[in-house]
């Protein structure tokens, strides 16, 4: 073989070689791009997602800060308290204990607040209960204290529990104690 074979040869493989690298190099771009776009896809809307979930708590908790605010301020029943409810959150209601004197208002299982009351009153038309007389408003779950919030409420009612089968019994006065010239000291 010659030269000029071998030279044409070789030519023709390098233009072969191009055309292929060239076919090689759009199919490439095409399957990177195509990858690219499935899997931001993905991760975008994930990312959205989480986004609109953080953003949900924030209202939520803004929602139930703001209630929580309003009862302290402004409520002294728990009818009251009903009507802020349904002001703020209109398709959650909160729930009464008679027995605890206490109304807990739950938008989610971690957001919520209970307001403890002095008493109960009964309407003698109705004979609806109802509270009233709001002493505190507790917001430990808000503050991320659910546990302390939850142990709050369970000794409530071991106490109330405790309170009332046991018989008061009257206190007798304290005696003071005699010193060196039986002064009381």
């Amino acid at each position: 073989m010659n030269m000029k074979n071998i030279s044409i040869a070789l030519a023709a493989v390098v233009v072969l070689l191009l055309v292929t690298l060239l076919m090689q190099k759009g199919s490439y771009v095409s399957q990177a791009t195509e990858h690219y776009e499935k899997t931001t896809t993905k991760s975008f809307k994930g990312a959205s997602q989480i986004v609109e979930y953080v953003n949900n708590s924030i209202d939520m908790n803004k929602g139930v800060w703001n209630l929580a605010t309003e009862v302290v301020q402004n409520v002294k029943t728990s009818q009251d308290q009903a009507r802020l409810e349904a002001k703020f959150f209109p398709s959650t209601k909160g729930t009464m204990s008679i027995a605890n004197k206490t109304r807990k208002f739950e938008a989610s299982s971690d957001y919520y607040i209970v307001s403890n009351f002095s008493k109960v009153e009964v309407d003698k038309k109705t004979d609806v209960k109802s509270l009233s007389g709001l002493v505190s408003v507790n917001v430990n779950a808000l503050l991320g204290n659910a546990a302390v919030a939850a142990s709050d409420e369970d000794e409530d009612e071991e106490m109330e529990e405790e309170e009332a089968p046991a018989p008061k019994k009257a206190a007798k006065p304290a005696k003071g104690k005699k010193g060196k010239k039986g002064k009381k000291r």
